[in-house]
């Protein structure tokens, strides 16, 4: 997508560590967030630097989970 810059998959169970070196404009969280159950301390790390946390609502009948899918059938 032109509109993104990066995106970054990490495997640990915070993101606190990648979102102090990067300092995101914005950072995305699925739909089954809301700002009251994400992790409290990287939306204040983010909001602490300019940065805003946005949800966006899942797409029915698409998933990474079904995109990893189609693409290991390749």
């Amino acid at each position: 997508l032109q509109m993104v810059d990066a995106v970054h998959v990490f495997f640990l169970f915070s993101a606190l560590r990648f979102l102090t070196d990067v300092a995101p404009d914005i950072y995305v969280k699925g739909g089954d967030y809301t700002l009251e159950t994400i992790n409290q301390e990287e939306r204040r790390l983010v909001e602490s630097v300019g940065g805003k946390v946005e949800i966006l609502p899942g797409v029915a009948g698409k998933s990474t989970t079904s995109l990893v899918a189609k693409i290991s059938r390749l």
